[in-house]
């Protein structure tokens, strides 16, 4: 069975999953220490542990109809820090779906070298026969890693040091589900702000103007920005669209903007060395 994403011709149907990136407080780019969202290139992000919640929702909707036939994104915003600011940071939509060990098989070559390699890397488990190793340090504090593949912990067997877990008869990973997306933005050195328009549709899916830029999740009990933490904001298909077209929109402005001024920088050092050269 194919794992790409195939969407029904001519439909319409989208939806944004909306999130707190909670590893990463910059505003403007995505701290190295977080490995999730893995930018693979300019083309491709991979998606492998965290958002257990989120990814459960998908895995059993693949299981379900051995498909996602809503065209899906997810958008990221930076957690909450000292100056206030969120900014959207990455945003991609979903082009393929991959259990991890089908990431182990597929996912190979140069091109991919870095998401299994290193000290912190993000396809940080591989296959033994009915279960998974741990091979990496992602995710290995408090030995949890298991719930990034499983919800339940009575489902598994684990051996004595806990860096391999395999299934109990008639149970299920549910949580056995990682992706690649397609890049639409991926911050490293400005993050998309929170203008008005942006902020206008969280406002109509929240059915409120109580928010501002850095609130714009919705505020808890106590008037502060809502964290979601596990959790995320829904977007329907309208309201997906306009947000999309507004990132891509912001996404190359920025390009431009970061290509300018490396144009700049190449032509000032070019003069320096001609300068030099006599």
């Amino acid at each position: 069975m194919s794992n790409k994403i195939l969407y029904p011709e001519g439909g319409n149907k989208m939806r944004a999953f909306v999130y707190i990136l909670g590893a990463s407080k910059k505003a403007d780019e995505i701290e190295l220490k977080c490995k999730v969202p893995f930018e693979i290139d300019e083309n491709e992000i991979f998606f492998g542990p965290c958002k257990k919640l989120l990814r459960q929702k998908l895995k059993k909707e693949v299981d379900t109809n051995n498909k996602l036939d809503t065209e899906t994104f997810f958008i990221g915003l930076n957690a909450s820090n000292a100056k206030k600011e969120r900014k959207i940071v990455w945003a991609g939509k979903i082009q393929n779906h991959y259990t991890f060990q089908q990431a182990n098989e597929k996912l190979v070559g140069s091109k991919y070298l870095h998401i299994k390699t290193g000290n912190f890397f993000p396809l940080h488990v591989s296959p033994i026969k009915n279960g998974y190793q741990l091979i990496g340090k992602l995710h290995s504090e408090n030995n949890n890693w298991f719930s990034d593949l499983v919800s339940n912990k009575d489902s598994i067997i684990p051996d004595k040091a806990f860096k391999s877990i395999t299934l109990k008869k008639g149970f299920t990973f549910d949580r056995d589900i990682c992706f690649t997306f397609s890049n639409i933005f991926f911050a490293k050195g400005n993050g998309i702000d929170i203008d008005k328009k942006v902020l206008n549709i969280f406002q109509k899916h929240l059915n409120t103007n109580d928010i501002d830029a850095y609130t714009v999740l919705g505020k808890n009990k106590k008037g502060r920005p809502n964290g979601m933490r596990g959790s995320w904001l829904e977007l329907d298909s309208s309201l997906t669209q306009r947000l999309v077209k507004l990132i891509k929109k912001q996404a190359e402005q920025i390009k431009k903007k970061s290509n300018s001024s490396q144009t700049k920088t190449l032509d000032k050092t070019k003069q320096n060395h001609q300068g030099g050269c006599k």
